[in-house]
């Protein structure tokens, strides 16, 4: 029993993988690092709607809203510091707090100065002003501490744009996991009843168990969920996606390898008989 329990746990680690491998995949495919980074920073700056509707809020969270507007979101991205982070058509996943708050001044101030980014932080009733302009006050109009302000905010912001990704990935990850499960038809039942009718494929799950333990014991079965606004979402993009796919190949030949009891068999039936899914 406590072999059958190692060949199961050994088939679900995989097909785990292979689902994370999966949705890291679909991540790179629609830029959903950079669309959420970019969605996280028009908060910030007062210009991200409330979505209007289920299908909005729907593409919103699969990263299809355009966020209409966004003036000011829209010119920070466009400027050289941030526009350089990342290759024409697509938005960083990675900004730094140092960029940020750099071309946010230049941006707001559209010169650098202090006089021009007090003006465009007069108006206390505006979004800028409301966040912004206490921020100017406390640092007695000293443009570094200013940035220094700006840089802890952005920070605190990319924390909570950082849990909005994470909730998304695993709701993408449960869907995909749910159709890779029906079209591989994972049935944990039906596997249990294999594996007791079938002592040697047991014996081969278990030692093939054993070999990945002994050569990935330092590494995590499934890729982690890496949140925009992190270091290790810089890779270039053309790069990672090569190695997402090289690695999903590589965890469905392990699991066509193994012989274990998942896929669609159809039984031989009589002509006058429909075959039966297994």
């Amino acid at each position: 029993m406590l072999d059958i329990m190692i060949a199961i746990f050994l088939i679900y680690a995989l097909f785990a993988g292979l689902v994370s491998g999966v949705n890291e995949l679909i991540v790179q495919m629609l830029e959903m690092r950079g669309k959420v980074l970019f969605e996280g920073i028009a908060m910030m700056l007062g210009e991200l709607p409330k979505p209007t509707g289920i299908i909005n809020s729907l593409l919103r969270k699969l990263g299809f809203d355009k966020t209409v507007g966004a003036t000011e979101t829209k010119a920070l991205y466009q400027h050289p510091l941030i526009d350089t982070l990342s290759q024409p058509g697509s938005k960083p996943s990675y900004i730094s707090p140092t960029a940020f708050s750099a071309a946010l001044v230049q941006v707001l101030s559209n010169d650098g100065s202090l006089i021009a980014l007090r003006q465009k932080l007069d108006d206390r009733n505006a979004t800028l002003g409301k966040l912004l302009g206490p921020m100017l006050d406390e640092a007695n109009d000293d443009l570094e501490k200013f940035k220094t302000k700006v840089e802890f905010h952005f920070n605190e912001v990319m924390d909570r744009v950082g849990g909005w990704y994470k909730r998304r990935a695993q709701a993408v990850m449960f869907f995909i996991g749910l159709i890779l499960a029906v079209f591989l038809n994972i049935d944990s039942i039906y596997i249990v009843q294999q594996l007791q009718e079938n002592p040697a494929q047991v014996k081969k799950l278990v030692e093939e168990a054993a070999a990945i333990q002994a050569s990935e014991a330092k590494k995590q079965n499934a890729a982690p969920v890496i949140p925009p606004g992190s270091k290790e979402g810089e890779k270039n993009a053309t790069e990672e996606a090569k190695q997402q796919i090289e690695d999903l190949a590589s965890r469905i030949d392990k699991l066509q390898n193994l012989g274990s009891p998942i896929g669609w068999v159809c039984s031989k039936q009589a002509p006058n008989q429909s075959p039966d899914l297994l």
